[in-house]
């Protein structure tokens, strides 16, 4: 029994263990089973790793094929601007075996990193925009930060503190970083933009201080615009709002439509400025007259500049009316000549002079006969004195002649009686020399000369405010004798005002061809020439042919144009305060004007210096162009709308003067600059002159977007996006920001 229990338990054992190794057989092939399982999931998941690796390095290509491809558009664009119309702004789209690049512009696209091609210029640079409405345009922080949607004065201030550093000041606070505040205070512009003009230290903390290439003290320049959100008020949500409209890349180089630079109408001599106008047409002879008086506009010496036969036009009286040849012949008897003496004489002129001239005018003529036959009294007495002996011995030889009672002696009394009564012709022949000062101070002439021909006489004293200075001279011939000498030729001569320092002041001819009692006169007194000549003439007062009208004044009390500055020019827009040498004409910064000369100028220092933050009138939006001086929602859209419907660009800024609503304020009938006048041609050109300095129609930053994808069976599997601004202003070409975005 036992031994079948033994045997029972034994066969038990022996299935137990067969069991035992089959469950752990399969056991253990159900773990192989699983391991193979989950290599070959392994390896299919690195396979397919391996395939999208691929793909998106393939993506990566795409997208950088779209960045070469818009970097070659960019090259190959050598207008003299950049516009919406051009190839390079409509973007670039391209295929490469199974994917594509795309540097299109998306519409209805919000809050994300656009495609396209985008220029920089059209955007505010944050690291020069400042907060002002309007001023004279001096520097770029004159465009405004705060026009743009999503910013309110507080966060405008917030950015610009930001970059100042905890100073809040440009450069070291209390520091002349840049060694510019003696010249700055002192320079007739309001360098700091706070609307009061050489303060002391104007030039200490003043916007141009702060350089974002090489930082003075604890100031904070933004390297890119997502620094802005690091700002304090300025949230996602701010800058989602204005990420489109900002930018610290723009820069304009001072260079002209062939890309060489521009003269610096504030330092450059009249020659370079002369022969940077001749290259736009104007002729070598008004070229050479607007740069002499381009220098004399700007300089503070009141000395007439030279150049080439061409003086400048200073602060100074002008030669205004010359009379040649006025003769007045007196005949009298010398017993009464005698009686009278000169007073009798200074009658007898005055009687003839007005025979010749209106009433205003003799009385004037008249003070200087008194004052000439005053002057000339010592040589009258003399010839008085003559007469009266030969009276003396006239009443002896009768006393002599009566003793005799002789007939023939009778006949010699009354000879000689006859000669001491007898008719002296004498002749006066008057000249005279009409300064004009038209300034609204003294303009004084002490030690100045006028040159004739003839001789030079030297002058004295000063020329009222907008008055006249007449310089006489008289010459009195009687009987072989002459009293006085003549000062300008009766024909023809040339006169010539002469300061102090020997500078010509100015300069003018006439032809009289002996006519007597003619009067040459000028209508605009800046002129070189005489525009008329007319008997009797109008010494002292305004001359007859005095017509402001005839160019660009108003009436003919509108004295707006005699403009100097003495200081240096604040913007280029102020060489529309520049006389071109013809009647009432400065240069016309206006619809069909001479705006093509602002192509050419600058006031940059050196010009080879880039200005930062310049707007490109081309591109830039309505909101924008909002940010600049004098700028409202309806110049906006007719400075868009004349590139939109002309399908055309503004070639250079000037250009921006064709369209007429630019010169508004010319026509609203206000006093807008405050001198007294109304809608004159210097307030034509106010709105362009404010911000003269601050746009460009050329750009050189670009930013870039592109897209690579790579697509099978039109589905995306993978795809790139590259943001790149790139520099085609540097040569070679440099790429100032990467960033790769997904």
């Amino acid at each position: 029994m036992n031994k079948v229990l033994f045997k029972i338990k034994l066969f038990l054992r022996k299935r137990d263990k067969g069991q035992m190794g089959l469950i752990l057989s399969l056991f253990l092939l159900s773990i192989l089973g699983i391991m193979a399982i989950s290599f070959l999931y392994k390896m299919r998941i690195e396979e397919r790793a391996s395939f999208n690796y691929k793909d998106s390095i393939k993506a990566n290509y795409l997208a950088q094929a779209g960045i070469e491809r818009a970097i070659a558009e960019l090259k190959n664009d050598n207008n003299e601007y950049d516009d919406l119309y051009e190839n390079w702004a409509k973007g670039v789209k391209g295929e490469l075996g199974e994917g594509i690049y795309n540097v299109v512009e998306e519409e209805n696209k919000e809050n994300v990193d656009k495609l396209g091609i985008f220029d920089e210029a059209s955007k505010i640079n944050l690291n020069t925009a400042g907060n002002e409405k309007f001023n004279q345009g001096w520097t770029t922080y004159e465009v405004n930060l705060g026009t743009l949607n999503g910013l309110d004065n507080e966060k405008v201030e917030s950015i610009i503190n930001y970059r100042y550093g905890k100073d809040a000041s440009p450069g070291k606070k209390g520091v002349d970083d840049d060694k510019d505040n003696n010249i700055l205070q002192s320079d007739g512009i309001d360098n700091d933009g706070d609307g009061i003009i050489d303060e002391k230290n104007e030039g200490i903390d003043e916007p141009d201080e702060f350089c974002p290439d090489k930082p003075y003290g604890d100031d904070n320049p933004f390297d890119t615009i997502e620094e802005v959100r690091l700002v304090k008020g300025i949230g996602e949500t701010t800058f989602n709002k204005i990420k489109d409209y900002i930018t610290v890349y723009s820069y304009d180089k001072n260079v002209d439509k062939e890309k060489n630079l521009r003269v610096n109408i504030n330092i450059s001599p009249a020659s370079t400025i002369s022969q940077a106008l001749q290259k736009i047409g104007i002729s070598q002879d008004k070229a050479n007259q607007i740069a002499v008086n381009i220098v004399d506009f700007r300089d503070e010496n009141n000395s007439p500049t030279e150049y080439k036969g061409k003086y400048g036009i200073e602060r100074t009286p002008y030669i205004n009316e010359v009379m040649p040849h006025f003769t007045s012949s007196v005949t009298t008897a010398a017993k009464d000549l005698i009686k009278g003496g000169i007073s009798l004489l200074e009658d007898k002129i005055k009687e003839k002079t007005k025979e010749k001239l209106e009433e205003k005018a003799t009385r004037i003529i008249e003070n200087e006969i008194e004052k000439d036959t005053s002057d000339k009294e010592e040589n009258l007495k003399r010839i008085l004195d003559e007469l009266e002996d030969n009276k003396e011995t006239v009443e002896k030889t009768r006393g002599v002649l009566k003793i005799f009672k002789e007939e023939k002696a009778e006949a010699a009394e009354k000879k000689t009686d006859k000669k001491a009564g007898k008719k002296i012709d004498i002749d006066i022949e008057m000249e005279w020399i009409e300064l004009f000062n038209p300034y609204d101070t003294s303009c004084k002439i002490w030690g100045w000369q006028i040159k004739t021909s003839l001789r030079r006489m030297i002058l004295w004293g000063e020329v009222p405010a907008r008055g006249y200075r007449i310089i006489f001279n008289m010459v009195i011939k009687m009987e072989g004798e002459t009293i006085g000498k003549e000062l300008l030729n009766n024909n023809s001569d040339t006169v010539i005002l002469i300061d102090t320092w020997g500078n010509i002041v100015d300069k003018v001819s006439y032809d009289n061809y002996g006519a007597p009692w003619n009067a040459f006169e000028k209508n605009d007194p800046r002129a070189r020439k005489f525009v008329s000549s007319l008997p009797g003439g109008s010494p002292g007062f305004r001359n007859w042919f005095w017509m402001p009208t005839v160019g660009e004044g108003n009436d003919e009390n509108d004295y707006s144009s005699f403009y100097i500055k003495n200081k240096p020019f604040a913007n280029i827009g102020e060489v529309g305060y520049i006389h071109k040498g013809k009647e009432w004409q400065t240069i016309k910064l206006q619809a069909g004007g001479d705006w093509q000369i602002l192509d050419k100028i600058s006031i940059a220092n050196p010009p080879v210096k880039t200005t930062k933050g310049r707007i490109n009138i081309n591109t830039a939006s309505r909101q924008v162009l909002k940010s600049l001086p004098g700028i409202d929602s309806s110049l906006a859209n007719a400075i868009i709308n004349y590139g939109n419907s002309k399908r055309k660009p503004f070639n250079e800024i000037g250009e921006l003067l064709e369209i007429i609503i630019i010169a508004k304020l010319g026509y609203n009938g206000k006093d807008d600059d405050g001198d007294g006048y109304i809608d004159e041609d210097d307030e034509k050109e106010m709105i362009f002159r404010s911000l003269s300095n601050l746009i460009t129609t050329r750009s050189n930053c670009f930013t870039v977007t592109s897209l690579g994808q790579i697509k099978k069976l039109k589905e995306i599997i993978s795809e790139k996006k590259i943001k790149v601004i790139l520099d085609r202003g540097a040569h070679p070409l440099k790429i100032k920001y990467y960033k790769e975005i997904n």
